[in-house]
């Protein structure tokens, strides 16, 4: 610079002094013949129009400003151009005019492309965003027919290969997808919903992004940059056309000239220059482009590496010593790492985060950022002493944000001075964003996928939960006819004799079974279940009493209840059962030798909340907390541990059913599970019932004197039960009790046999679970067929049927299998007082 303060004024002093001979063009004016302010300027906002364009197909842009303001500059540069011509003349004057227009009109285009580009890109950001979330939430949430939802999976994926690569086929494929999802919809009659949404928004992408793609190529191949460099070599011609005119004059004013050209040779030099720092910005540009490329759609599993590649990059490219991305985790408190070059410890990890969070220096921000160029210029604070002690010189901390929310800070550092432009500060700024993005969707993805996860867990336990209910049922079935026989066996056999005490363990070992049953059924939610308000501690202290006397002395129980009067709706006996069996799971995992936690205490959340096993809604919940000190559950074995008769004991040493009971019971009582565990930590289980406002009630039925069993004057029970064991058994103890029983294996023929002679049966007794006809659509008929007739249902599946359903059919009682004596006595007592044609 001090050089050309000393040429200038020897030019012009030469320039005074030259006749009318060097005004014509012996001193020729480079800058001026050249015009290259006014043509970079369109060639850089041309290019940055189509850098934004990138940006904003690709999503990176918050809003459109950045191509306003690009495109504005283009016009403003391009408006510049006319006044340049000036310096030539006639045919070249002539020339210029015509390129000038050519580029006036090639902006006017561009801004009509942008303009139309604008429009459509928003509308298809607005859809890709909104499918990509309705294909998420409708994926997650259920609700809808399984073939929609299988539909909707498969336009999901048809959608996502279409935007990779909208080709003609992959179009047709989407719009087939689209088809058929409507065409389920409408088939099932179900409101649109989201998934009119998802099909109104996929065929908005289907029709605007080829148009988008189009807007974006023409205006990466718009001829404004080759027409402005077409027209710099104009006026590099006409610069050469005045050297030659200069030459003319070279003998009379070679003095003169020598300086000129060293004058000329200076600004040359300055121009290279010039040019290699566009070419810098150029290939910077290009990097950055690259690497917002390369993370397009990229899998979360090569995120960080990805990343690790494009700091060595900017490194490389930019002559950084070197660059670290720091990743906070609010949730945890953790920071994560990625480095180049230098290998941070924690103490130098937790310095830097401290700077950049608690930096008080005024004079050192520019655009955001903290910008230190020479370490030793700053005065004496915490900041300097910090810089110095991790060896850094130069340094550079941009702060990386997501929708708003801090995301960390990516930090270059130098061990020279180094003095960073505006420019490559805010492509800096621009690769940061790349990287926050880049984590931001890898968080989102993985939190998707542990959602998926859950999703997928909790759909496989209520898949065996149904079999396990199948399977209990024909069980059920099995121990009615052993108890059944053998609850009438005790009656025919001597008071002392051996076989009574044989068929007395049958019946102990038959009741042992119908309890593993019962936690079947309560597994798979089958059984019929009396709820009513609680008092949620003193059950939980009752069923502690019950089990601690089991405890070995060698284990140490803490209880801590703080729930005091909290109220909860459910069934005592199974809340007892709940705490019993997660007791005893604690005390096996320590093996006898430990400390057993108990918590009960009461919770509010403000909203949903995430769980291990579940969601918990927003409200308030009583929760019970179970927690040992054992040995821990291996993460292979967490997603089964609610899973029927998986078990990781012995052989002989449980039956799996413990936690698929508790699991059972607690979805039944509309409650959620968080088990966390450590491995030779111990394992917590928490469970979360919802909590009932207002008192519990009480009352307890009084125990009452066990009365005689009732019998028969010999009325006629038509008995339909399509196990023939069963309908037997139930012949032979209506019998015993003093009726006639009638049985039928099948539901028709029953039918058949009643409309012969309607008024023959005094009571129907009729199972539920049976092919062709049920028992309630066979009650329904016998009720059309004689509406005065009693009948009572048997089942033994557990679920409970409408009690308008079983008005309807003319039911009054539905009775427990398996059947025994008493029940079966006193339900027909009941029934048929009022109606027997024996009564006198």
């Amino acid at each position: 610079m001090s050089s050309l303060r000393m040429m200038a004024p020897i030019a012009a002093g030469l320039i005074l002094v030259l006749t009318y001979l060097l005004v014509q063009g012996t001193a020729t004016d480079t800058p001026r013949h050249e015009r290259a302010d006014a043509l970079q300027a369109v060639i850089l906002n041309n290019a940055a129009l189509q850098r934004d364009v990138l940006r904003a197909r690709a999503g990176l842009l918050l809003n459109y400003d950045p191509l306003v303001r690009s495109m504005a500059g283009l016009t403003s540069a391009t408006a510049e151009l006319p006044a340049t011509r000036d310096a030539a003349t006639g045919e070249t004057r002539a020339r210029i005019d015509r390129k000038v227009a050519e580029i006036a009109q090639a902006v006017r285009d561009e801004e009509a492309l942008v303009e139309t580009f604008k429009s459509d890109n928003a509308l298809l950001q607005n859809s890709l965003s909104y499918f990509n979330y309705l294909s998420g939430s409708f994926a997650s949430a259920g609700g809808q027919p399984a073939d929609v939802t299988a539909e909707a999976a498969v336009l999901t994926a048809a959608m996502f290969r279409f935007i990779n690569a909208p080709r003609p086929e992959s179009t047709r494929e989407v719009e087939a997808s689209l088809d058929r999802l409507e065409r389920r919809l409408s088939a099932h009659g179900a409101p649109a919903g989201d998934v009119g949404s998802l099909i109104a928004h996929g065929r908005l992408i289907v029709s605007t992004l080829p148009a988008v793609d189009n807007a974006v190529a023409r205006l990466q191949g718009a001829p404004t940059s080759d027409l402005t460099r077409t027209l710099q070599d104009i006026y590099l011609e006409s610069h050469e056309q005045a050297a030659l005119r200069s030459d003319l004059f070279m003998a009379l004013l070679y003095g003169a000239a020598l300086l000129l050209v060293a004058y000329v040779v200076h600004l040359f030099i300055r121009l290279r220059a010039n040019a290699q720092i566009l070419r810098d910005r150029l290939q910077f540009e290009g990097l950055i482009a690259s690497i917002s490329t390369k993370f397009i759609n990229l899998p979360r599993e090569g995120i960080g590496s990805e990343i690790d590649k494009a700091l060595a990059q900017l490194v490389e490219h930019a002559g950084i010593d070197d660059v670290c991305l720091l990743v906070l985790h609010e949730s945890s408190g953790e920071v994560s790492t990625n480095c180049f070059r230098a290998a941070h410890s924690q103490e130098s990890t937790a310095t830097i985060l401290a700077l950049a969070r608690n930096w008080t220096l005024k004079g050192h921000e520019r655009q955001g950022c903290i910008f230190v160029a020479d370490v030793d210029t700053l005065p004496d604070s915490r900041e300097k002493t910090s810089l110095h002690s991790l060896h850094i010189r130069s340094w550079l901390c941009l702060p990386l944000r997501v929708a708003g929310e801090p995301l960390g800070f990516l930090t270059f550092h130098g061990i020279s001075r180094r003095a960073w432009r505006a420019d490559d500060i805010a492509l800096l700024r621009t690769a940061g964003e790349i990287f926050a993005n880049a984590l931001a969707r890898e968080g989102n993805e993985a939190a998707r996928e542990a959602l998926q996860a859950r999703l997928n867990q909790s759909q496989r336990l209520e898949a065996i939960g149904t079999l396990a209910g199948g399977m209990a049922h024909e069980f059920n079935n099995i121990l009615g006819a052993i108890r059944g026989y053998g609850e009438m066996a005790l009656d025919v056999v001597a008071a002392d004799s051996r076989a009574r005490r044989h068929i007395r363990q049958i019946m102990k070992a038959g009741a042992r079974a119908q309890g593993v049953i019962e936690q079947v059924l309560a597994f798979g939610r089958r059984r019929e279940r009396r709820h009513k308000p609680i008092s949620v501690e003193p059950v939980v202290t009752e069923a502690v009493g019950l089990i601690r006397a089991s405890f070995p002395s060698t284990l140490s129980v803490k209880m801590h209840l703080a729930a005091n009067n909290a109220t909860m709706v459910g069934d005592p006996t199974e809340l007892q059962q709940v705490v019993m069996n997660l007791c005893t799971n604690a005390v096996q995992a320590m093996d006898g030798r430990g400390v057993l936690d108990i918590d009960l205490d009461t919770v509010e959340r403000g909203q949903d909340l995430a769980l291990s096993h579940g969601s918990l809604p927003a409200g308030r919940h009583v929760r019970l907390a179970v927690r040992d000190t054992g040995q821990g559950i291996d993460p292979a074995v967490m997603e089964r541990i609610f899973e029927p008769f998986f078990t990781t004991k012995p052989a002989g040493k449980g039956t799996g059913l413990g936690l698929s009971t508790v699991h059972g019971i607690v979805g039944e009582h509309g409650g959620a599970i968080h088990v966390e565990s450590r491995l030779a930590k111990g394992t917590r289980f928490e469970v979360f019932f919802p909590l009932q406002e207002g008192a519990a009630d009480d009352a307890d039925g009084e125990e009452t004197k066990e009365a005689p069993v009732p019998g028969g004057h010999g009325e006629t029970v038509l008995i339909v039960d399509d196990d023939k064991s069963l309908m037997l058994l139930g012949e032979e103890m209506l019998a015993a009790l003093g009726y006639e029983p009638v049985g039928f294996e099948q539901s028709q023929a029953a039918l058949t046999a009643f409309r012969a002679a309607p008024q023959r049966f005094d009571l129907v007794l009729t199972d539920e679970i049976m092919p062709e006809v049920t028992g309630t659509e066979l009650a329904d008929a016998l009720h059309r067929l004689r509406p005065d007739l009693p009948i009572v249902l048997m089942t033994g599946y557990g679920r409970a049927i409408p009690a308008r359903r079983l008005e309807h059919a003319g039911i009054r009682e539905v009775l427990k299998k398996p059947l025994l004596t008493r029940p079966l006595a006193e339900c027909m007592a009941r029934h048929l007082t009022r109606h027997s044609r024996f009564q006198s």
